[in-house]
């Protein structure tokens, strides 16, 4: 609906002296008769008077104001739960046949009024594609489905969401404890009686083992219907069965442990496959299958831990390293603890010099002149040996005195990757204690975060890194870290960023990898099958510095003859190369490039893991869609009341909501403007010509 109003930026009354105007001119102008008629010679006084006046009510500033109603249609989400788990239990005729009714329901529903619009687990679809949905979902997410159609919907006329699902829900939290603005309606498919099966629920194991060692690998088993019969399960590398053992099933449901002790032999990424031999009637043998995939490595890396006291930073920092099992951590503190190794791979001295370590007899011999060092600077560091013992850092404190301050993340630190999550952590952690000085650096640093007072960001450096070809070198100018610590689980529940922190700098301060100029790796060592494969690429010139445009070659062999050959180039911001739908298995690469028109390889080796969630549990939960509908004010409806669903919803009135606007628009900008003037102006010129004058 649309309804127009003329309204002047300046007082209409202004158009009575536009008339005078108009008219005084035009008499100047047709005062005396010209070589035409009478009638042509009023014609030309009536165009000119006309086109006069309209130019000068124009000028008045004539505006057109409108009223626009718009009428939005009320919307119903048909919502279509397309999980792997609805699939493995019911045919192929019944799931047709329930697509079929849900566009009957859309139908019906558009004509009542309504907006219809269909979503499925994966994505927005169309009515005339709503045939192909595909019941293999990997997971079952109820509640980012709903949570992404409140999102999309926000402040539009929803009337109501239908979601049609077995209530198997197996990812994120559940749609119960989601408060939604909007009824969920849910139409429950899918048998809620428990079918006669046995599967693998999980399997429990370190993903690191040392060579030459045993390691366990833990079985869990859910037995739902068999009593007094007998299971064998087993597990396997490559086909050859390691161990196999006999359980009594018996007073289903029952949950059943067993271990199983392997010896590590040869290094490498292995794969084991754990294995449910089939009972005789099992429903399902999709979950009798698991895999575990072990690093076998030579042994840990060591390191060494010292300082002249107790503090709560200590405490921070050990916790984070022996989080990995890759390491071994001794702690050193005079008249608490003195170990007795023969060699470390990295020293971190806390409020400690190395002139002081030295003087202690069982360590005097560790700190070698290539040993990578962490320095961790507080209030009872002495400066000057801090200043004297590290290559590339000097503070120069002002009348000894200290300052608090807050991290800075540097964006330009390459050394190595932080996650997002982690770089924005950074920019909220609690404030540490530094000397308050002037800090000189040398060229050759990188700095991974700067210091912050207030919101007044500083080039001075916080942590600083430096790796001078012999000896990586950190340091850390302030004391605290103990608080970020605290702060990353008050906000996340855990210690993951922190000890991410320190994990990637001790990981980059002990490995003794060679210096490289080309490397390609896996952000992670391990993918689940539902997410690409993505690996970095990094080329450097002689200078080490990163360089791009790289024309990258990458052969991939996985398992079951997998062999794939990829092709990319580098470029700034983009040194990431993604690989999707990878099936399960373990994967080694083989990239190649050209630097120095010379040939540089990388290779390396990561695993895809399946994630199994959706034949965990085939037993329909009806009774969370129940309790979802109460909430949101919905209704639930079994398989057999489509009739029901389809009446209730299509004999609700659909109620429209009417958005109003206005809209202003000066009359000189509308184009009949300027075609009424070209017309006025023509028409008189026209005239005056064809009778001979101008």
């Amino acid at each position: 609906m649309k309804r127009s109003l003329l309204i002047f930026e300046n007082s209409p009354w202004l158009i009575l002296i536009c008339l005078v105007i108009a008219a005084v001119l035009t008499y100047s102008l047709y005062r005396k008769p010209g070589p035409w008629s009478s009638i042509t010679h009023y014609t030309l006084i009536a165009f000119r008077f006309l086109l006069i006046s309209f130019l000068c009510f124009l000028l008045v500033g004539p505006i057109v104001k409108q009223f626009i109603n718009r009428i939005e249609k009320p919307y119903y989400v048909l919502a279509i739960d397309n999980s792997a788990s609805i699939s493995e239990v019911l045919p192929k005729e019944f799931l047709s046949d329930q697509i079929n009714k849900i566009k009957t329901l859309g139908q019906t529903l558009g004509t009542s009024g309504y907006e219809v619009e269909y979503r499925t687990l994966d994505q927005t679809i169309e009515l005339k594609t709503i045939d192909s949905v595909s019941f293999d979902h990997p997971s079952t997410p109820l509640n980012d489905l709903l949570k992404g159609i409140q999102m999309d919907y926000e402040g539009k006329n929803i009337s109501g969401v239908v979601l049609f699902s077995d209530g198997i829900h197996n990812q994120g939290l559940s749609p119960v404890f989601t408060p939604f603005k909007f009824p969920v309606y849910c139409m429950g498919i899918g048998d809620t009686i428990p079918q006669q099966d046995v599967r693998l629920k999980a399997v429990h194991y370190n993903k690191i083992a040392y060579q030459g060692s045993r390691f366990i690998i833990r079985a869990e088993i859910l037995n739902d219907g068999f009593a007094d019969k007998n299971m064998v399960i087993k597990v396997s590398d490559g086909g050859r069965i390691l161990q196999s053992k006999t359980l009594k099933l018996k007073n289903p449901p029952q949950l059943l442990e067993t271990d199983f002790k392997l010896e590590a032999t040869t290094k490498g990424l292995k794969d084991f496959t754990v294995t449910i031999e089939a009972v005789a009637d099992e429903f399902s043998l999709k979950n009798n299958v698991r895999h575990a995939y072990i690093e076998i490595i030579e042994g840990r890396r060591k390191i060494l831990l010292a300082s002249k006291n107790p503090h709560p930073d200590i405490k921070a920092i050990k916790s984070a390293i022996e989080k990995n099992e890759n390491y071994q951590l001794d702690l050193y503190i005079p008249g608490i603890s003195n170990p007795e190794s023969e060699s470390y791979d990295l020293i971190i001295l806390h409020q400690i010099s190395q002139q002081e370590l030295r003087r202690v007899p069982t360590m005097s011999n560790h700190l070698k002149a290539e040993l990578p060092l962490w320095t961790i600077v507080g209030s009872k560091s002495n400066l000057n040996r801090v200043n004297s013992e590290n290559k590339f850092i000097a503070i120069k404190t002002i009348n000894f005195q200290r300052d608090l301050v807050t991290p800075s993340f540097n964006p330009a630190f390459s050394k190595f990757q932080l996650s997002p999550a982690l770089q924005e952590a950074i920019t909220y952690f609690n404030p540490v204690s530094v000397p308050f000085a002037n800090y000189e650096i040398s060229g050759g640093a990188e700095i991974l975060m700067f210091q912050k007072v207030g919101n007044l960001a500083t080039t001075n450096p916080l942590l600083a890194i430096i790796d001078d070809g012999d000896q990586k070198t950190a340091v850390m100018v302030g004391e605290g870290m103990w608080q970020w610590r605290m702060q990353d689980y008050a906000k996340n529940q855990s210690f993951e960023l922190f000890d991410e922190l320190v994990s990637k700098l001790v990981q980059y301060l002990s490995s003794n990898e060679e210096k490289n100029r080309f490397k390609v790796y896996p952000l992670v060592q391990e993918f689940s099958v539902n997410q690409p494969a993505i690996l970095e690429t990094e080329v450097y010139n002689e200078i080490y510095n990163e360089t791009y445009g790289h024309a990258v070659e990458l052969e991939l062999r996985g398992p079951n003859g997998f062999v794939e050959t990829y092709s990319y180039v580098t470029s700034l911001g983009n040194t990431k190369y993604r690989i999707s739908d990878l099936p399960p298995g373990i994967y080694t690469f083989k990239a190649q490039t050209i630097l120095d028109q010379k040939s540089a390889r990388s290779q390396g080796q990561f695993t895809v893991v399946e994630m199994q969630l959706e034949v965990l549990s085939l037993t329909a939960n009806h009774q969370l869609l129940r309790s979802l509908s109460s909430k949101t004010n919905g209704v639930f409806y079994s398989e057999h009341q489509w009739e029901n669903l389809t009446r209730d919803l299509s004999e609700k009135q659909a109620q429209g909501i009417i958005f109003s606007e206005e809209i202003f628009t000066p009359l000189i900008k509308w184009p009949w403007a300027l075609v009424i003037l070209l017309v006025l102006v023509s028409m008189e010129w026209i005239l005056r010509k064809y009778h001979g004058s101008y």
